[in-house]
């Protein structure tokens, strides 16, 4: 239950950092899907020039009607909001991830709780695919300087969903 219990909080803060990346208009400065090598922000100037100029051309809209006299170092600021919302979003799986593979090994889980968990887990990589989904969505796509409502809508449902199943899951075990 306290495994659970930090997943919820971890989640709620994901949601907070979500919105923070949206009101900062960050979520279009990080233009490619790396899981791997997306861990480390760029690391030298040369790779900030190289993500700044590709926000620049994968984001155009954004950037020429919001943030064309943006410099390196604003790009940055926004930069690190995406970054860390996608960071975040890594740290919560292995949070939940080590603890599942290691209670299930054990033999923790009757059927029913299995059931809840692997839900929870449908929901988180829905969460992340739908964030990508959305990210894409905003890239030079109908000329929008913005992801499609439809889908951020869709992404914040699906972190509800993640929330709710989580509470429902320390539910049965209390």
């Amino acid at each position: 239950a306290y495994w659970l219990w930090i997943g919820l909080i971890m989640v709620f803060i994901q949601v907070l950092i979500g919105g923070i990346t949206r009101l900062t208009d960050s979520g279009l400065s990080i233009t490619e899907w790396e899981i791997i090598e997306g861990v480390l922000p760029p690391l030298t100037e040369e790779a900030w020039e190289e993500s700044f100029e590709l926000y620049k051309t994968e984001a155009k809209a954004q950037y020429e009607r919001l943030h064309a006299d943006m410099t390196l170092s604003e790009f940055k600021w926004i930069y690190f909001w995406e970054w860390f919302h996608r960071l975040w979003a890594r740290i919560m799986g292995l949070v939940f991830l080590f603890p599942f593979l290691f209670f299930w090994w054990k033999g923790y889980f009757d059927k029913a709780l299995l059931k809840r968990l692997l839900l929870i887990i449908f929901f988180a990589g829905s969460a992340g695919t739908m964030g990508w989904i959305m990210v894409a969505s905003g890239l030079n796509e109908d000329n929008r300087t913005w992801v499609s409502a439809y889908k951020l809508m869709a992404h914040l449902i699906i972190a509800a969903l993640t929330l709710a199943s989580i509470y429902w899951t320390i539910l049965y075990l209390s």
